[in-house]
């Protein structure tokens, strides 16, 4: 994604969910980002970024970066009527029903100031969600 921020730094925390259409959500998995923490390597693919996570570099508050976040690896069915929702946020909550899904060691510090995000996603800014979809077959289709 593409964004612009007003600090130095922030955290991006991505989360997945699966939404029924009565509206109950599940998560599917989650992805973090801290921004000084941007840098990819040439391990990365498309879909799947590598952060080696060596050094710090500020963000130029005000200045539009691209940040790729990448997803714990996940499977789910989407079951006719469902939708997937991409939720962004900066903070985590600390405790709520879907944290027992996340990693012991996926829990982040909050930057400890308010944070003002812009996310572009035009001609010039293509913000996207890259996911890998494979149509299944069911019991009954086989």
């Amino acid at each position: 994604m593409f964004a612009e921020i007003d600090q130095e730094d922030t955290n991006f925390l991505l989360r997945l969910w699966d939404v029924a259409p009565s509206g109950a959500r599940q998560l599917i998995t989650t992805g973090f980002l801290k921004a000084s923490h941007r840098e990819l390597d040439d391990r990365t693919t498309e879909g799947n970024p590598y952060h080696p996570h060596t050094r710090a570099v500020p963000v130029e508050p005000g200045k539009v970066e691209e940040y790729v976040l990448r997803l714990y690896p996940f499977a789910a069915t989407l079951l006719p009527g469902h939708r997937l929702l991409a939720e962004l946020s900066n903070n985590e909550p600390l405790s709520d029903a879907h944290n027992s899904l996340l990693p012991p060691d996926a829990f982040h510090l909050p930057v400890g100031r308010p944070v003002t995000h812009k996310i572009h996603r035009d001609a010039a800014h293509p913000s996207r969600l890259v996911l890998p979809f494979t149509k299944g077959t069911t019991t009954a289709n086989r």
